[in-house]
């Protein structure tokens, strides 16, 4: 897998007045309390990490990533992980055609899942599950190493929506298993940018979201690429300057939201976006300093936003850090330490029907080795 640097897959190593504009107040924040979530490592080969998790109900989840890394690439020829949630254990899968690296899932139903990743001479590749098999698609074609699918949206009946970027360009490409086509979002022609996520709605909404360059600045600012009325078009967000979106969530075409990180590389802060039906705002969390990765909600309401929030100066991790939005209200938790060691989740999920939820990353294990972690809720 390339080296995630400009436009590839964004991971986990990666207060009131910004660039101008004043943010709204922070709400009243309940204290930090004792971790609602537990951590379980699956059976992978060191150096693992669980990129992402999807699930159709509480007995059947989806996670995928990579394992057996190495400093100079990986020691087994097809290094994907791809795990699957039965109501009881987690279960390693292989697929029936070759895949390198996975970077994405999404479950539109039980038998609807789409995997998205990267073939193992860099060429993008999608995998389709049927409740039965796997099948191994194209969406995208290009020379190796100059574009990539990072995401996916399943939308229902075989279709999916993949987002990332060709040749430094923002993608978007849409269809089913029997063929796809790359998507004209008015706004984007000859803009420099990636789109790093994407969510759907039962409505027929989508919204994804990245990051562009403007001119030759060094640093990029937030960019979303939305679907709302069956039109796609670039969204007007708050001038946030050296910023990028990494999670998107939606649970309606009137309510998503969007988080990142601003000043990712120096002295972090989150970046939370919440979409109304008519504007994108900023929102003032319950954490001012640290990076942002993934953000899910479920039906009744409730918002969990993954991330990692140090303590200054940057270097003394206090957990991994996990925000939550209910009733109004933020609340801050910190997740469970895996071996004395604070998990990096890369992305979270709800459980359909409940308010339960997944998530996935990565922590280190057996001094600096790097094992696979899900975690749920209790």
């Amino acid at each position: 897998m390339r080296s995630p640097v400009r436009y590839g897959l964004s991971v986990a190593t990666l207060s009131t007045l910004v660039g101008g504009v004043l943010l709204p107040p922070v709400p009243p924040v309940a204290a930090a309390t004792p971790s609602a979530w537990t951590a379980t490592i699956p059976a992978l080969i060191h150096d693992s990490r669980l990129t992402d998790v999807a699930a159709t109900g509480p007995n059947n989840a989806w996670s995928v990533g990579y394992q057996a890394s190495t400093y100079t690439g990986y020691s087994i020829d097809q290094p994907y992980a791809l795990l699957r949630w039965n109501g009881q254990t987690w279960t390693e899968r292989r697929l029936p055609h070759e895949a390198h690296v996975l970077y994405k899932v999404d479950a539109a139903a039980a038998r609807d899942v789409w995997t998205v990743g990267v073939r193992r001479l860099g060429q993008p590749y999608a995998g389709h599950f049927n409740g039965e098999t796997w099948t191994a698609h194209a969406p995208w074609t290009a020379p190796a190493g100059t574009s990539d699918l990072l995401d996916v949206a399943a939308t229902g009946g075989g279709r999916a929506v993949f987002v990332g970027h060709d040749g430094g360009r923002p993608l978007v490409v849409e269809g089913d298993t029997r063929g796809f086509g790359r998507v004209a979002v008015p706004g984007t022609d000859g803009l420099n940018g990636v789109l790093r996520a994407v969510s759907r709605t039962q409505d027929g909404g989508v919204f994804a979201a990245g990051e562009r360059y403007v001119a030759d600045a060094p640093y990029p600012e937030p960019m979303i690429a939305q679907r709302v009325g069956g039109s796609w078009r670039v969204a007007s967000l708050p001038p946030i300057p050296s910023a990028r979106l990494t999670g998107v969530w939606a649970r309606s075409s009137t309510d998503a939201w969007a988080v990142g990180t601003q000043d990712y590389d120096s002295t972090p802060k989150p970046v939370i976006l919440h979409w109304d039906g008519r504007t994108w705002q900023r929102v003032a969390g319950p954490a001012s300093a640290g990076w942002v990765y993934a953000v899910a909600g479920d039906a009744n309401g409730n918002v969990w936003i993954s991330g990692t929030n140090p303590i200054p100066p940057y270097i003394e991790y206090p957990g991994t850090l996990l925000l939550r939005y209910t009733g109004g209200r933020w609340s801050v938790a910190y997740g469970p330490k895996v071996e004395g060691n604070d998990p990096s989740i890369d992305a979270l999920a709800n459980i359909p029907g409940t308010s339960a939820f997944w998530g996935s990353g990565a922590a280190s294990t057996d001094g600096f080795r790097l094992a696979g972690v899900i975690e749920r809720t209790r």
